[in-house]
């Protein structure tokens, strides 16, 4: 179906603008905009929104682990020896066990919820810990000063900073000889952290594990154990291994029953927006059909005198589909063009939006991570570019197919 020898000659002619094909070009032109920006528009937004979802998925995991194993009562007792023979399993890279309570951390007259994390001493460590970005200050002090780690968040609504003084309020009571009271002690701010998901942030203060354990009298004991492993699919592979080893001592969870209502939105988000902003490609192919049908109006004296000179039905499609395909490529190649200037400076665009509008385009609050990022899924990419080409493809055919039917004896008779 594509022009050859003569044919393509003839439908370079119909493509090259001249002056009186002036508003056919033009339409042509309109086209290839049209084609270029459903192209760009679905590359881009698929783009962004894989990024988004992995970014997502990445910082969950790294702050949850991908297998939680709790105790039950909130404390998992003997939990090294479990520690021990989680890290000779099979698939296990990370193992960290860790407090975790609820409490009020006060300053200067502000109050914040938040949750401490007791953890141990050698995860006060940006790569162990992965977090986004440390803020301020050093991690590996926190230890040594006997002090905490704070989420840039929770460091900013309590208007502290590395240096600063806070006081942990703990809900469990204790008793005196005058009664119940709260639990509190001040510590030190060691270090600000970016977790990368901005409600972890809002929550998150970090504390050597003895400490912890002082604080909220939990003896040797932890009350939750994660477990990392290379992939977050390996879970169905090496989550019956670990519940195996746990036994009696506590209950075992995957990434997967803590997620499962945010990733089939996700997912569900990802398919409706595909096929929504594909439709911008479906419209767009119209323009090619219209722009044909002129084009074989216009070029219906031409028409007849190949047909008189021996060019048969076959070759007319053929030149006719050759344009509208020719149109279509071309939309695709300037709109994959656009996506990729667009995917690679992501970041940069934003920046410049807020600053021309004066305006947050990514807000951390309602977005949940702190940065945009795009992520290209080459299969959804090579997906977009076979649509726009067999649609490019289709809207040739029918203008092509009534150009070959074209009567020259009717035509030529009224020239």
């Amino acid at each position: 179906m594509i022009a050859r020898g003569y044919e393509w000659a003839v439908a370079k002619r119909y493509l090259l603008a001249r002056n009186r094909d002036l508003y056919i070009s033009v339409t042509a032109f309109l086209s290839v905009t049209a084609i270029a920006l459903g192209v760009a528009a679905l590359i881009i937004v698929m783009a962004v929104m894989n990024g988004f979802r992995a970014e997502l998925m990445d910082k969950i995991l790294s702050y949850h682990g991908h297998v939680l194993v709790g105790g039950y009562g909130g404390k998992i007792e003997n939990y090294q020896s479990l520690v021990d023979r989680f890290r000779k399993t099979d698939g296990v890279v990370k193992v960290m066990p860790f407090t975790q309570n609820q409490v009020m951390a006060t300053h200067g007259g502000e109050a914040v919820g938040g949750i401490v994390r007791g953890l141990p001493d050698e995860f006060f460590d940006p790569a162990k810990l992965n977090v986004a970005d440390v803020k301020a200050g050093t991690l590996s002090d926190a230890p040594k000063l006997g002090g905490v780690v704070l989420g840039e968040q929770l460091a900013k609504n309590l208007g502290v900073t590395v240096g600063d003084d806070i006081t942990i309020v703990s809900p469990q009571s204790i008793p005196t000889p005058f009664g119940s009271t709260l639990r509190y002690l001040s510590y030190p701010v060691v270090a600000v952290v970016e977790i990368g998901i901005y409600q972890f942030d809002e929550i998150f203060i970090g504390m050597p594990m003895e400490e912890a354990q002082r604080f909220f009298r939990m003896g040797d004991t932890v009350s939750d154990i994660e477990v990392f492993l290379p992939n977050p699919d390996d879970v169905d592979r090496v989550g019956p291994a670990i519940s195996e080893i746990v036994g009696n001592q506590g209950y075992v969870r995957s990434w997967r029953s803590f997620n499962t209502a945010l990733v089939g939105a996700l997912q569900t988000e990802r398919v409706v927006m595909f096929l929504v902003v594909g439709l911008i490609i479906v419209v767009a192919v119209f323009n090619i059909s219209s722009s044909l049908f002129m084009l074989v109006k216009d070029k219906s004296p031409d028409i007849a005198i190949l047909r008189t000179v021996g060019a048969t039905e076959a070759s007319i499609r053929r030149i006719f589909v050759t344009v509208g395909l020719t149109v279509g490529l071309m939309g695709i190649l300037v709109g994959c063009l656009l996506a990729a200037l667009v995917v690679t400076n992501i970041e940069s665009i934003k920046d410049g939006i807020e600053y021309l509008f004066g305006f947050d385009a990514w807000d951390p609050a309602v977005r949940f991570i702190t940065t945009i990022k795009a992520q290209v899924d080459w299969f959804e990419a090579g997906l977009t570019i076979g649509i726009a080409v067999v649609l490019s493809f289709l809207a040739a055919v029918v203008p092509a197919r009534r150009a070959a039917k074209l009567d020259p004896v009717e035509i030529l008779r009224y020239e």
